[in-house]
């Protein structure tokens, strides 16, 4: 059973819209609070954070202030989903204080690629064996290969995801497209 959702929100504010356009284009169940109108909403908010903020998401006893689209990939219930998958195409693996001093990054962050898939989105995107993405977004990725694999397990076929990535010492910034499925692309006719 998923924990509920709950999203504490005020009208007109622009990071809670981007919130809310996230849960739904996500199809996440929510229930919505306005601080303007709720009274025990923003009574909620202040027990807890000691003033009142938007939005917040709260997922079972966690809050998640601010619009974080990491971290609300990192926590969201997932239900299964119908919808297919999508594939990155590279292996990662969390990034260690010894390969951030071999990498020469200013600290312990990211994950290194290592394996890149002939055709894959990483490819497509220039993604190369040793790079380190840094970023998800505006997002750094301080979660390791676990919060990277969820942040693409949550993307569908037609997203993409803008990535920095950490190559010899620059930071580069590319986006990865995930096409849709073969079978969904027009098929030329057999003839």
């Amino acid at each position: 059973m998923a924990e509920p959702v709950t999203v504490f929100v005020k009208p007109g504010d622009p990071a809670s819209e981007a919130t809310l356009r996230y849960l739904d284009q996500r199809g996440v169940a929510y229930t919505k609070r306005d601080v303007l109108t709720d009274p025990s909403a923003t009574a909620i908010l202040f027990g807890r954070l000691g003033r009142v903020t938007v939005p917040v998401v709260q997922i079972g006893d966690r809050l998640l202030v601010g619009h974080d689209p990491v971290q609300l990939a990192r926590f969201l219930p997932t239900e299964g989903s119908d919808e297919p998958g999508v594939s990155f195409g590279a292996t990662v693996r969390g990034v260690t204080a010894e390969i951030a001093a071999k990498k020469g990054l200013p600290a312990t962050y990211g994950v290194e690629v290592g394996a890149v898939k002939q055709g894959s989105p990483a490819e497509e995107a220039g993604i190369q064996p040793g790079d380190v993405i840094t970023a998800i977004g505006a997002y750094t990725l301080n979660g390791g290969a676990d919060q990277f694999r969820k942040a693409v397990s949550l993307r569908r076929p037609g997203d993409t995801m803008a990535l920095t990535v950490w190559r010899d010492g620059d930071s580069i910034e590319t986006v990865v497209s995930f096409p849709a499925p073969v079978e969904a692309r027009e098929q030329p006719a057999a003839g």
